[in-house]
């Protein structure tokens, strides 16, 4: 697959949740279509990827995005009252580490985690400017007009900024931002999962060795350094270095879920590369999880799963 390397002045794939809530500045605002640009490109080739039926599969997938989230029930509203979404499975065995409820959309799919850890063990940390998590959806109007209505903030850029696409970023109580991405066909489905990093070129090669993931697209400028990577079809995986601000802390909890049907290779790969894991005690018969780390200190859930 061709690697295409494309160019703009601000943020990629994840515009603007900054600007929209801080300020565009004169500059920002010249570059909207440019970069707006740059996420129906990198769209036009999701579907390229998704249908192309050479590509051997590699055993991973990603399966569930994760958010941190400071206000659980409020947040869980919000994706169940703006979105649709409806709790398909609740882990509240460890109340005194954590409770997570983990979304779905009635056409399944991709889920969204949405974890709160107990402030004795993580009191909530400042989120990232740029979204964590895509949504696509085939009621673009009438979801940021619920959004609007409701009073949580959104961003909604025109179409001659986008072409024929409708985008639009908006932010969870939490804080978190999300990416709403507009589509005549198809259901809702959490489309993307985005991880911060400290060199996007190390992350790459990491994921590449461990899950073997395809490049589909980069973007480069000098406030920002990403790649966007699949595995067997599903969400795509982002890899995103701010270059112009400090990084968001990082929890010590995992924001993405990886499933993989090849395991003990995983578990193998990752020994080798020192970076060691833990394993997490679940009350699943025959469920084996580990949380490991990245090169950028990101957790990631590792999940064994026949695909």
């Amino acid at each position: 697959m061709n690697k295409i390397s494309i160019n703009v002045k601000i943020f990629g794939l994840a515009l603007l949740c900054s600007t929209f809530l801080l300020g565009c500045s004169q500059e920002a605002k010249q570059a909207e279509g440019e970069a707006a640009t740059a996420i129906k490109e990198s769209v036009e080739k999701t579907e390229e990827v998704v249908t192309e039926k050479e590509k051997p599969l590699t055993g991973h997938s990603i399966g569930i995005a994760k958010l941190i989230v400071d206000d659980l029930i409020k947040t869980q509203t919000f994706y169940e009252a703006m979105f649709g979404m409806k709790e398909v499975n609740r882990y509240d065995y460890d109340l005194d580490v954590f409770e997570e409820t983990i979304m779905g959309f009635d056409g399944g799919g991709a889920t969204l985690a949405l974890f709160a850890p107990n402030d004795k063990i993580e009191k909530p940390l400042k989120k990232p400017s740029a979204p964590l998590v895509l949504i696509y959806t085939p009621e673009f109007e009438a979801l940021t007009q619920r959004i609007k209505d409701a009073n949580y903030p959104v961003k909604i850029f025109m179409t001659k900024e986008t072409g024929p696409y409708n985008i639009a970023i908006a932010r969870d109580p939490s804080g978190n931002a999300v990416e709403i991405f507009g589509r005549e066909k198809g259901d809702y489905a959490v489309g993307g999962s985005k991880l911060m990093v400290d060199d996007r070129a190390t992350a790459e090669e990491f994921y590449k060795e461990i899950f073997d993931v395809t490049t589909r697209q980069y973007y480069k400028s000098d406030t920002y350094d990403e790649v966007v990577v699949d595995y067997d079809g599903g969400p795509f995986h982002a890899y995103y270095q701010p270059l112009d601000e400090e990084a968001a802390p990082k929890s010590i909890f995992p924001q993405t879920a990886i499933y993989t049907s090849k395991f003990d290779e995983v578990m193998t790969k990752i020994e080798k590369r020192g970076l060691g894991y833990r394993v997490v005690d679940t009350p699943t018969e025959g469920l084996r999880i580990i949380i490991a780390k990245d090169p950028s200190g990101n957790a990631i859930e590792i999940i064994s799963r026949n695909n």
